[in-house]
């Protein structure tokens, strides 16, 4: 594991494409470096209230705990969504973005009779799991003009809104500090040249 003070890797064209993907995800005409790999919790009110940051919170931590490395929660991608949502996203992003969050909220009500944010860690699994699977399976075409998931190359799934809201919080994880240094190791390019790099259970993919 490596240490949280390695520094974070310059300005790439992998990281401009990660903006220009972050941009159409939020529906935005424009997204600074900073909007995404800076601090985004300022001094300005945050976008979701209380009850749904709480809910957004526990999504992301459902879907990228802690576990021998941070997860999304201690890298704070709820408060850094939370920001985009507030600056950057398109009216009709924040829209689906809640609605798909709430859809969550919704479905472990009818489950358990209790919100999600109430749940038990492995009750929140096992209802996101089944959540996925229903909200990602393949959806026929509708013939409706072209989508975001259409322009990032990918099938109609039954709600995009959901897929768009996973790939956010994913995306802001390993975009971050902590994502890329501790999750992901840091190797500065270019490197030494290793010519045979023995892969095992435990290898992860590279960042940088």
């Amino acid at each position: 594991m490596q240490p949280e003070s390695v520094a974070t890797p310059p300005e790439s064209s992998g990281r401009r494409a990660l903006l220009q993907q972050l941009g159409l995800l939020l529906g935005a005409t424009a997204l600074p470096s900073s909007a995404v790999f800076g601090a985004a919790a300022g001094a300005s009110k945050p976008f979701l209230d209380a009850a749904g940051f709480r809910l957004l919170t526990a999504v992301s931590d459902t879907l990228v705990p802690r576990t021998d490395t941070p997860g999304a929660v201690q890298a704070g991608v709820p408060q850094r969504l939370d920001a985009l949502l507030r600056d950057w996203a398109s009216a009709a992003t924040r829209t689906r973005l809640v609605d798909a969050l709430q859809r969550i909220d919704a479905a472990a009500i009818a489950k358990s009779g209790r919100g999600f944010t109430q749940m038990r860690p492995d009750a929140r699994l096992a209802l996101l799991r089944s959540h996925d699977a229903e909200a990602l399976r393949p959806a026929p075409p509708t013939g409706a003009p072209l989508s975001v998931e259409a322009m990032l190359g990918r099938p109609p799934v039954a709600d995009a809104a959901y897929g768009r809201l996973k790939e956010l919080i994913v995306v802001l994880y390993y975009s971050s500090k902590l994502g890329l240094t501790r999750e992901l190791p840091y190797e500065h390019a270019p490197g030494k040249w290793q010519p045979s790099i023995p892969v095992t259970p435990n290898t992860r993919p590279y960042g940088g």
